[in-house]
């Protein structure tokens, strides 16, 4: 997630496929239905290779994550592997990303989460995981888009070459194609965290399995509209230490809280939330970094169970120090999330209202 000056609103030049009437907006679409669909995703979902995985999954600090000297805590602390509905339904995106103006291409990662809809095929995610457009920066577009549910990433080597598939050991549920995408009007026209409603809703489809998502991993409740400013859980996999701020190269915090993350790690911040006056986001204080955009934003959290209330998703950081200022978006100390409304209902119900290409398996 890329933190910006704030001021200046901008708008798409990257050619959005469709705007529904509500304001709902389609980004170019990943895999096409028709007589090649089932050869595409295929190719999609391979592109991620154990070695293209480490690449994007992983941090680029070979190191592995060190908790803070007291101990994790409720600023962020690993979720125990296979623990509840949440360990199956969260999951780690990795895309290639292009910059239309300059051609640069290279490999990213967010967090998503798969919540109940009609089709049983929707994760939800960050609008800005999928694009955006700033000013003196970026225009950017994701291609090879891929959830990975559950994603373990003890086993997953770093700087391998190896050409090889994930196996369960690192992608217990599959490895899904995103086929379509969709973000809130209000993103679409102003991808730059000033308006908000950073929130994408986004189609997948396994090459290996029939049945949609939500059969194989369960999924979380969905709301909308919900009171702000609740005891509230966000989870997500953290990957890039550079703009970390309890990172000890940072110097920002007392040494017991110092972190650092590696990407491998569904991680949990819990705490009371508030509202920002400013943004009208929910804010949160906690320890994810980079990665964890898209993360899942939960009310009425059971942590025995692993389920939840999904509010909201993770989009930016915010320092109160610096309520325009770029390097508090950019860092925190606080997580911002896109509370769910009318827009981002209307994103959620066109997903899960979209029709399935015919479900055919590869084994």
């Amino acid at each position: 997630m890329l933190g910006v000056l704030g001021l200046v609103i901008t708008l798409f030049t990257m050619a959005p496929q469709a705007q529904a009437d509500d304001g709902v907006v389609e980004m170019p679409v990943l895999v096409p239905s028709g007589a090649d669909y089932q050869k595409n995703l295929k190719a999609e979902v391979e592109f991620w290779n154990l070695a293209r995985m480490a690449k994007a999954a992983l941090n680029n600090e070979d190191q592995d994550a060190v908790p803070p000297s007291g101990g994790w805590d409720s600023l962020s602390k690993p979720w125990p592997v296979g623990k509840g509905l949440i360990a199956r339904t969260a999951g780690k995106i990795l895309m290639e990303v292009t910059d239309q103006d300059s051609g640069a291409r290279g490999l990213s990662a967010c967090s998503g989460d798969v919540v109940t809809s009609a089709n049983q095929s929707v994760v939800v995610t960050a609008g800005h995981c999928v694009g955006y457009h700033l000013p003196f920066n970026a225009n950017i577009l994701v291609d090879n888009m891929v959830f990975i549910p559950g994603f373990d990433g003890k086993n997953l080597q770093r700087h391998t070459t190896s050409t090889d598939l994930p196996g369960k050991d690192v992608a217990p549920y599959g490895v899904w194609g995103v086929t379509r995408e969709w973000v809130t009007g209000t993103w679409s026209a102003s991808a730059d965290w000033v308006l908000g409603h950073d929130m994408a809703a986004l189609l997948v489809a396994n090459p290996q399995d029939p049945r949609p998502i939500a059969q194989v991993t369960g999924a979380q409740q969905i709301a909308f509209n919900q009171p702000r400013a609740q005891h509230s859980f966000m989870f997500g996999f953290p990957t890039a230490n550079e703009r970390n701020y309890y990172a000890p190269a940072k110097n920002k915090v007392s040494a017991a809280l110092q972190r650092t993350v590696d990407g491998r790690t569904l991680m949990v911040t819990e705490g009371d939330a508030w509202a920002d006056p400013v943004y009208l986001n929910d804010l949160m204080t906690g320890a994810q970094p980079p990665g964890s955009s898209g993360g899942p934003w939960m009310q009425n959290f059971d942590p025995a169970t692993g389920t939840g209330l999904q509010t909201g998703v993770f989009s930016r950081y915010d320092d109160p120090a610096q309520i325009i200022g770029m390097l508090g978006w950019q860092e925190g100390p606080n997580l911002s999330a896109t509370q769910f409304g009318d827009e981002e209902y209307a994103v959620f119900n066109t997903a899960q209202s979209a029709a399935l290409p015919p479900a055919v398996s590869s084994k």
